[in-house]
């Protein structure tokens, strides 16, 4: 069995993890304004130097290019909303909060790709919503 894709997951939940971490001690110094400009400008730089050492096709598929451009654009409006609610909340409660973006997901899968989720999956995105109520009403 091929784990290349586990390591991979592992280092994006590393990653993702220390992003939250480096957030939450941002935001109690800066406002969301400044540490979406400055996480902006680092997303930049590791962006430039993906397409400089990697050189991908950015034109291989063009009817795609929007779509690509669209999800970066949704991915930078996500991180913005992030930092403005670590401004205000806890990271323990926004982490969590913003964790069950793939129930977005599946949802939209359902009805845009008309994937449908099984009975245990389902059962699993009940008990993550419950799961949120019970973390943020704490």
């Amino acid at each position: 069995m091929e784990l290349r894709w586990f390591f991979a997951a592992l280092l994006a939940l590393l990653f993702w993890g220390t992003w939250g971490l480096l957030g939450r001690v941002l935001s109690q110094q800066l406002g969301w304004r400044e540490m979406t400009a400055l996480a902006a400008l680092g997303q930049l730089a590791a962006s430039m130097s993906f397409i400089v050492i990697l050189r991908p096709n950015l034109l291989s598929v063009p009817s795609l290019t929007a779509i690509g451009l669209l999800t970066g654009a949704l991915g930078f409006l996500g991180a913005t909303m992030f930092y403005v609610a670590l401004e205000a909340n806890p990271s323990s409660i926004v982490v969590v909060t913003t964790s069950l973006y793939p129930v977005v997901t599946v949802v939209l899968s359902l009805f845009l790709l008309g994937e449908v989720p099984n009975v245990r999956q389902l059962f699993a995105m009940a008990f993550a919503l419950v799961a949120l109520v019970l973390f943020a009403t704490s």
